[in-house]
């Protein structure tokens, strides 16, 4: 067994921090950890050894922003955010419902409790913790449960401007949006600027799988709802392995063909956490995702088209910019050197524009040409968690006590299903700003 690194995880049973080592085995790149109580595990991480080193050698400095709490247990029990973290948060979330109009079976929401909503105080609560340690010009994204079931969400979206958010990202399943374009138009005149759209797939079997129904024809008129608002689009898309795995080529063509409302795509390979369970089905990383988009684009896109995001760990996110270019498209970033990434790259950006604000930066009107964003998201969960990568994200919830817990700490659950950090509570006191 040749090491490649050494880090820190957590047990998939009880949860607590344990020593990993991360190792080569039959040239893929394992996890290996033990827990005293539960013994030892091996987990797959990636399809390429090479790929994964390259990966991991794309290092930025880190900009750390101020604890919110003390370091007593280690990560990840002392959230958030405790002073061993090592970025600033280029894109905070808020919860503002843990109910949904849909009951996915891939969902990552636990759907044994659901609190109730968030009041609008304790929003604004959240709202103020972010501008508080963010700075009065921050991005934020309004998430759940399904937000759109809450009839005030115009009356939230306007509150966040108010307090200084530059932009106001709105993640949906789209069943409402897509039948009430009324409520669409509210939403875009109290200050949304973007809809994050659950969409995983344009086969209607494939939303049968994944939401439990079909749902196409709704996430297709949410698209064009959104296009009559003049309202960009990210897709996101959920990949299971055996699923719909085979349609991110379509996707990616699919996007090409609207760039007019479609703004950028989010590829999250599944992970364990709530009600879903990856079973006999593999977990994919950013490695095995770049591949398949490879091998449906007949090359045209090539795995080492994607390049780590400067703004997180490495390991977490693999990206590119698709450009137009003689009747097809080519990945920006195959133009791209490596002094010149860490020369132009802008901490400050979103993972997902991080490509797209360098090719904006260097036009001369600082807009950039129609293209493509494409981000893979490697989602962590109890059995993949790696904390050396949990310390350096960049996506976190702010709960309304305060508390800033890190995307895949916050959504982290035990083999039984049961969470580190429940739906909007707390584990420890926060500091005040």
């Amino acid at each position: 067994m040749k090491t490649i690194r050494t880090t820190e995880s957590v047990c998939p049973h009880c949860l607590i921090s344990v020593p990993a080592t991360v190792y080569e085995k039959y040239g893929e790149v394992w996890m290996a950890k033990s827990c005293p109580d539960h013994g030892r595990f091996d987990v797959y991480l990636w399809p390429d050894v090479e790929h994964y080193e390259w990966f991991c050698g794309f290092t930025f400095p880190g900009f750390s922003r101020v604890p919110q709490t003390e370091k007593v247990e280690g990560c990840p029990h002392d959230c958030g955010l405790c002073p061993d973290h090592a970025r600033r948060i280029t894109l905070p979330e808020i919860e503002v419902t843990w109910r949904c109009n849909l009951a996915c079976p891939v969902c990552f929401m636990s759907d044994r409790h659901v609190p109730p909503d968030p009041s609008l105080d304790e929003i604004h609560r959240m709202v103020e913790t972010i501008r508080s340690f963010d700075g009065p010009c921050f991005p934020l994204q309004i998430t759940g449960g399904e937000p759109t079931i809450r009839a005030d969400l115009p009356e939230i979206v306007e509150m966040a401007g108010r307090q200084g958010a530059s932009a106001v990202e709105l993640n949906t399943n789209g069943l409402i949006i897509g039948r009430d374009i009324k409520y669409l138009r509210a939403l875009k005149d109290s200050g949304l600027t973007n809809i994050y759209l659950q969409f995983d797939g344009l086969d209607p079997s494939t939303t049968r799988v994944l939401r439990g129904r079909d749902v196409l024809c709704d996430k297709l008129q949410a698209i064009e709802n959104c296009r009559a608002e003049k309202i960009p689009v990210i897709l996101s898309v959920t990949i299971v392995e055996g699923v719909n795995e085979g349609e991110l080529g379509d996707i990616i063509h699919f996007a090409m063909d609207n760039l007019d409302v479609i703004g950028g795509l989010a590829l999250q390979p599944a992970f364990v956490s709530g009600r879903f369970e990856l079973g006999k089905h593999k977990h994919l990383s950013v490695g095995d995702v770049a591949r398949l988009i490879s091998r449906q684009t007949e090359g045209m896109i090539k795995a080492t088209d994607f390049w780590p995001v400067g703004s997180s760990h490495p390991l977490c996110y693999g990206s590119t910019y698709l450009l137009r270019e003689n009747g097809g498209y080519i990945p920006f970033t195959r133009h791209l050197k490596e002094e010149d990434y860490r020369r132009c790259f802008n901490s400050t950006s979103p993972q997902g524009a991080v490509f797209m604000d360098i090719v904006a930066g260097g036009s001369p009107s600082k807009t950039p040409p129609p293209g493509l964003p494409i981000l893979i998201m490697e989602y962590m969960d109890a059995w993949t968690m790696d904390l050396a990568r949990t310390r350096e994200c960049n996506l976190a919830v702010t709960l309304s006590n305060g508390s800033s817990i890190p995307f895949c700490v916050y959504h982290l659950t035990n083999s039984l299903g049961e969470r580190l950090y429940p739906h909007g509570g707390r584990r420890r006191h926060v500091a005040c700003a």
